[in-house]
């Protein structure tokens, strides 16, 4: 597929010379007649490079990229200044503000399209990059969910033997006791199999985005009830006493409720998964508009609260 490129440019000449030139060249063009419309544009068809005039009415081109570099989706696109401005002061200004790079016009086509073509490369490096730390995370995770399998199964295979060839002398009580196991074991198993299925999701999506844009719609509500009650599954999933207390405020937040409890249910996994029994848990919540941030402590201080 063609290179997508954004052009933000008030210049009209100058926008369908660029718009000519580089479609002649294969790329796969997009035009935007000043800075607000380009910030729309940009939101709503995630360009691969953009290339940005600064000196455009109403919202200039470094208003242009502040927006882009503070907005997770198109944050990471390479972005390329034209400008008739020379003056260090102008382009160190760009720079600092996250600027891949600069053309200063007049410009050949044979400098444009190597600035295009070197920022594009560098991109493509950097998703190579993190395509294969994502990989690498994937065989960890691979290895260590062959270890909750076998321990889940484990415990599965052990508990209905001894229900088949002890069931006799067992009391009622202890059948139960050995099914709630069983129980316990098909949860712990399902939870790793849901985690690989949510690997090969976030799999298929662009490698610098996969997270964001997996998690990045919907919406929930957060308190600390709920995270209380996230707190007693999992104590019921890995079947131990677990010790906590909560700081946790409500809020309002821009994800699923599906992701939420998928977001809730592994930090808290991992948070009594990785703490001893004389721990306890700290669990802190505050707000930021439509997120929340989490903490997860562990304290060896007297306990609070335990389930």
């Amino acid at each position: 597929m063609p290179t997508h490129i954004l052009v933000i440019e008030d210049d009209k000449q100058i926008r369908e010379n660029l718009s000519e030139m580089l479609t002649l060249h294969g790329f796969e063009i997009q035009t935007a007649a000043n800075g607000r419309e380009g910030i729309s544009q940009a939101l709503l068809h995630p360009p691969e490079l953009i290339l940005c005039d600064i000196m455009m009415p109403e919202v200039d081109g470094y208003q242009v990229l502040k927006v882009v570099r503070g907005n997770r989706l198109i944050a990471n696109v390479p972005f390329i200044f034209l400008t008739a401005k020379t003056d260090p002061v102008d382009i160190r200004r760009g720079m600092n503000h996250g600027a891949d790079d600069y053309l200063t016009k007049p410009f050949t086509l044979q400098n444009l399209l190597h600035t295009i073509e070197s920022r594009l490369q560098r991109e493509a490096l950097r998703k190579q990059e993190l395509k294969g730390q994502l990989e690498t995370y994937r065989h960890s995770l691979g290895s260590v969910a062959a270890h909750e399998y076998n321990t889940a199964l484990a415990g599965i295979i052990g508990f209905c033997s001894l229900l088949l060839d002890d069931y006799a002398q067992l009391s009622g009580e202890e059948v139960i006791s050995m099914v709630e196991m069983i129980k316990v074991s098909g949860l712990r198993l399902k939870r790793s199999l849901d985690n690989i299925q949510l690997m090969d999701a976030l799999q298929q999506l662009d490698p610098s985005q996969a997270a964001y844009r997996h998690f990045s719609s919907g919406h929930s509500s957060i308190s600390a009830g709920l995270v209380d009650s996230y707190l007693v599954a999992v104590a019921y999933r890995q079947d131990r006493e677990v010790s906590y207390e909560l700081d946790v405020v409500s809020a309002e937040l821009g994800l699923s409720e599906e992701n939420l409890q998928l977001c809730l249910s592994e930090l808290i996994d991992n948070a009594v998964k990785f703490s001893s029994s004389g721990q306890r848990i700290l669990i802190r919540g505050i707000g930021k508009g439509t997120a929340i941030v989490l903490a997860l402590l562990t304290k060896a201080n007297p306990l609070k609260r335990s389930i």
